[in-house]
């Protein structure tokens, strides 16, 4: 759910704001590149710094000019993974699923209604172009998005739908609910989805979920590959019982079921 913005600490949401920045600039950044990014007082975002300096969740260069990740931050990642049942035994899962089908394999969640990637194996045959997914996607428009709400109650899905803005990303995303809602039945009818160029228009995407014990999705399995070199129909169905497979064997191993093929009306 969620929480107000009166309960936000604001110094907090901003030192949130600069580690998601600099996680995307492996290079570091400089004080007045992060000034420019983040749009806060540069008296203030040196302070910030300061403090996550202390806490060894930033480093600086030796010139104090450039700052990047520090190490606190792996050590939190790490204790993540060991914490994971799910991230510890995906591992497998997803390397033989990336040497079956020679794709980059992507291991998600759903959080907030939205797509939370968290591991990524790649093929030895996959192309570095389709290698990086943003962090955080949108349910509407991804494969991965409707692998993971296709399988709750209507309810969730309808308030996830009305909660969340349908936004365009290009001429071939799809925004009409009734379209959306048309094209999970067809999800929960093949256990797997199917989502062509609608998010990231290079890429064609293949998601399967991860069920619990109540058969409700706690992550999805995804294959991304180049949307121009996929250009029949049976590379499609190939790759998508591959995935369907690798989703089923780990949502058993993880004390899960296998989907129940429901109508609009029984989820709910």
């Amino acid at each position: 759910m969620k929480q107000s913005d009166r309960y936000v600490i604001p110094s907090l949401e901003r030192a949130v704001l600069v580690l998601g920045i600099l996680g995307g600039e492996p290079k570091g950044m400089s004080l007045a590149d992060l000034a420019r990014r983040t749009g806060i007082p540069k008296s203030s975002l040196f302070r910030i710094l300061v403090t996550l300096q202390k806490h060894h969740c930033v480093a600086a260069d030796v010139d104090g000019r450039t700052f990047r990740l520090g190490s606190y931050l792996w050590e939190l990642g790490s204790r993540f993974a060991d914490q994971s049942d799910l991230f510890r035994v995906s591992a497998s899962y997803m390397t033989d699923l990336a040497d079956e089908v020679g794709e980059t394999v992507f291991l998600s969640k759903l959080e907030e209604g939205e797509v939370v990637y968290l591991r990524r194996v790649e093929s030895p045959k996959s192309i570095a172009a389709v290698r990086k997914l943003e962090s955080r996607a949108p349910i509407h428009c991804t494969a991965t998005g409707l692998a993971l709400v296709a399988w709750l109650p209507q309810k969730e899905i309808d308030a996830i739908l009305e909660q969340h803005e349908m936004q365009t990303f290009n001429d071939s995303t799809v925004t009409d609910q009734r379209v959306i809602r048309d094209r999970m039945a067809e999800v929960r009818d093949q256990e797997y989805a199917v989502v062509d160029g609608e998010y990231n228009d290079e890429l064609l995407c293949v998601a399967a979920p991860i069920l619990d014990h109540q058969r409700r999705p706690s992550a999805a399995l995804t294959v991304t590959m180049l949307s121009g070199q996929v250009n029949d129909a049976a590379t499609i169905e190939r790759v998508g019982q591959a995935v369907r497979r690798a989703a089923r064997s780990l949502s058993r191993e993880m004390g899960g079921g296998d989907p129940i093929r429901l109508t609009a009306s029984q989820s709910s």
